[in-house]
């Protein structure tokens, strides 16, 4: 087994009850060692339950919790009652992943998007949230001898722009900012965002359908595309063998189609 993966792990991972959250709590599942432990986060309570019984499924000997979380509401009170109960000196690995996030309103080009309101209810959940979350993790696990690891699940579309999708562009555009960073101040963190490719999931096929710009349609449904379209498995794969190699430089991004 790879060094990475065999020590006692807790995992906490966002955005946990469907798509590649679901898909990335089983794949994880599968390596942790005895006595780690998997903490799932969503909104949706039957996604998750769902999710525990996959992970339990393919490894009986980790502890499997969720919690129902609104990302929309959440701060670092209600974070850190999730975190309370567990023993940060069981583990020799703290993983955070993020992966939680929405596409926001396609109905807006960029010189639409004058609202604060609808601003702030995008950045609550995609950014807000996100550094809340990831304060109380490296203040609860600050341990000499843990590593603690947090990955960023990012877009292409953080760094190249798309035309009526500038809530997404800018919130993927921003957390990967804010984590590189979190990485500067902290060369000790081992930090990650990761770009899983087009993979189709609810929130791609609803770009694909709702984009207010025909040619983005277009791109995302063409056969072109088709041929570039990811299994959420094996860009799930991809991810648990990045971290297991460590090649890339903390606060860094990698993509699924880098070689």
């Amino acid at each position: 087994m790879n060094e990475f993966w065999s020590r006692r792990t807790c995992v906490i991972l966002t955005g946990a009850s469907k798509g590649i959250g679901q898909c990335l709590a089983v794949e994880i599942g599968k390596l942790l060692v005895p006595e780690s432990t998997i903490v799932l986060m969503a909104r949706d309570t039957n996604g998750l339950e769902k999710t525990k019984e996959m992970v339990n499924k393919e490894n009986s000997d980790i502890l499997v919790e969720y919690y129902s979380v609104d990302f929309y509401n959440s701060n670092a009170t209600m974070f850190e009652k999730i975190v309370e109960p567990i023993d940060s000196t069981k583990y020799e690995l703290f993983l955070l992943i993020h992966n939680a996030g929405s596409v926001g309103n396609l109905d807006h080009l960029a010189a639409d998007m004058n609202d604060p309101d609808e601003w702030n209810k995008y950045m609550l959940l995609n950014l807000y949230s996100v550094t809340c979350l990831t304060s109380v993790f490296l203040s609860k696990f600050n341990s000499d001898t843990a590593e603690r690891c947090i990955v960023n699940i990012t877009s292409l579309l953080g760094i190249e722009p798309f035309k009526s999708v500038g809530y997404y562009c800018v919130g993927k555009a921003s957390r990967e900012m804010f984590f590189r960073v979190l990485a500067l101040e902290n060369p000790t963190l081992n930090i990650l965002s990761y770009s899983p490719g087009p993979v189709l999931t609810d929130m791609y096929t609803n770009i694909s359908l709702n984009s207010k710009d025909e040619v983005v349609r277009e791109q995302f449904t063409s056969g072109q595309q088709k041929q570039y379209i990811v299994k959420v498995e094996d860009t799930c794969q991809k991810l648990v063998n990045i971290l297991a190699m460590r090649s890339y430089k903390t606060g860094g991004r990698v993509d699924y189609y880098d070689k």
